[in-house]
């Protein structure tokens, strides 16, 4: 049976917003430590680089992913995903000229380039007026010497929509990663909610959080970060937290898990999914008719 052992890293930050060079050196810095200790994965957490309280300035700090060369930010873990032979996701604000809109939006960055991105769907709060919402679930597929595993992107709030998960999980995704800027005064949510996503897909989920507290620039509030960064398996256990403000969490999955895991608790074998479809589209006719 072919060994497939990967090991990941998690990096909590405390984010300082508007402070795009000292946010990305922070987060190398410590992805360089993640790579001493054998990280072949590295996460980064929700809009690490700007900050996530800079709700004004979206055109000021947004990527363009047509052209890498052209954001720092990218262009930066670029060359360090070239450099260490590593990947990396993150989440940045995404600017769309085609469209002429901004996205929240989680990255995967190999030594190749761009693997793919997702834009979040489930915008949390003030979100809306920021960004506008993605439409679909990709499931992208990384290859290392030996193996090969898929991971499907979700960010922050969207750990308590299971539908996103449930379907990264059918299309094949053994790891779900949530780049995240959750709330401390929801904290309870994210630990419960990350455990939940884990054990009913019979995935591992590394879900990485900002830490400390930022200012809202519309209501001038302070918003207080959950951190708790962690690694949880299939079965919902926590492998690993994080306990500092700025923090490489390493931990060593062991992907066999995931099919033992799924035959011991057969819930995505068993899920009937056309029934599931029937009454989805029932309830869509009836909000319609209202």
């Amino acid at each position: 049976m072919m060994n497939r052992i990967l090991k990941v890293s998690l990096i909590q930050m405390h984010t300082i917003p508007q402070d795009l060079e000292r946010n990305i050196n922070l987060a190398l810095k410590m992805a360089k430590k993640s790579v001493k200790n054998g990280a072949k994965l590295i996460v980064l957490p929700e809009l690490f680089d700007s900050g996530y309280c800079v709700e004004k300035e979206s055109e000021k700090y947004a990527s363009d992913f047509t052209n890498l060369k052209s954001s720092k930010t990218l262009q930066s873990l670029l060359i360090f995903c070239q450099k260490y032979k590593v990947y990396i996701i993150g989440c940045v604000i995404e600017k769309d000229s085609k469209k002429n809109a901004f996205y929240d939006t989680a990255f995967i960055l190999g030594e190749n380039g761009l693997v793919g991105k997702y834009r979040k769907i489930y915008l949390w709060g003030d979100e809306p007026k920021r960004f506008a919402g993605g439409s679909e679930y990709p499931v992208f597929t990384l290859k290392f010497k030996t193996f090969q595993v898929k991971v499907g992107l979700q960010i922050c709030y969207e750990i308590g929509f299971s539908e996103g998960a449930r379907i990264l999980s059918l299309k094949g995704a053994e790891i779900l990663v949530f780049p995240s800027a959750f709330g401390k005064a929801r904290t309870y949510a994210w630990n419960l909610a990350s455990r939940a996503r884990a054990l009913e897909n019979g995935t591992f989920v590394l879900a990485v959080n900002q830490s400390k507290s930022q200012s809202n620039q519309f209501t001038h509030q302070k918003l207080k970060f959950a951190a708790n960064s962690q690694i949880i398996n299939p079965r919902g256990e926590v492998l690993a937290k994080a306990k500092k403000d700025n923090e490489a969490l390493i931990c060593v999955l062991n992907l066999q898990e995931c099919k033992e895991q799924r035959n011991a608790l057969p819930y995505l074998k068993d899920l009937n999914i056309s029934l599931q479809t029937k009454a989805l589209q029932s309830l869509k006719r009836s909000f319609e008719s209202e």
